[in-house]
């Protein structure tokens, strides 16, 4: 067990081998509850978020991501007798991977999405809108300055609409979009 972590023997002497070897069993499935754990909120924030979902194959499947139980994904992992399975390093590695791909992305995903909202409460913006409208109707309704609140309320009212009906409203679309980009 300690060569296959890369430490040396020799660095723990007189220790009693089968009582570590507990230990050690129970870090690995305290360690394998939390990567499944991550796994399912992932899957579960890009389900929200409407973010494409991983599919499952006839081969090369991770135990962690789609088994139910960590006992069925330990017992699939050390037997390594389950065809159409990952084998232990390499779906662990696979679990890291997707879950340090999908902190990069969700941040992504929230910074190009903010940075929408932002331009899109654009004085600028919203200028261009009231020149798009017709004098006529800005001149009754009190002014430039008057149209262009009406605009503004306009905007946040639309945002917040949105937001209410899905996740982030629009704004989940343009996280969803950053999310998915490679």
């Amino acid at each position: 067990f300690l060569r296959g972590m890369g430490i040396e023997e020799a660095d723990f002497p007189g220790r009693d081998s089968v009582a570590e070897m507990e230990k050690f069993g129970r870090e690995y499935r305290r360690m394998m509850e939390g990567l499944m754990q991550l796994l399912r909120k992932r899957a579960e924030e890009k389900g929200n978020a409407r973010v494409a979902q991983t599919v499952v194959g006839a081969s090369e499947v991770n135990p962690l991501k789609f088994l139910p139980t960590v006992d069925d994904a330990i017992v699939t992992i050390i037997a390594e007798r389950s065809p159409g399975f990952l084998a232990g390093e390499a779906a662990i590695a696979d679990a890291v991977r997707d879950l340090a791909q999908h902190h990069v992305r969700a941040w992504r995903g929230v910074q190009s999405a903010l940075r929408r909202m932002i331009d899109r409460f654009d004085p600028a913006a919203i200028e261009e809108e009231l020149k798009s409208s017709s004098a006529i109707g800005t001149l009754l309704s009190g002014g430039r300055s008057a149209k262009l609140w009406e605009l503004y309320q306009k905007r946040h009212r639309e945002i917040a609409q949105s937001a209410e009906s899905s996740f982030l409203g629009e704004i989940g679309a343009d996280f969803r979009d950053a999310y998915e980009e490679e």
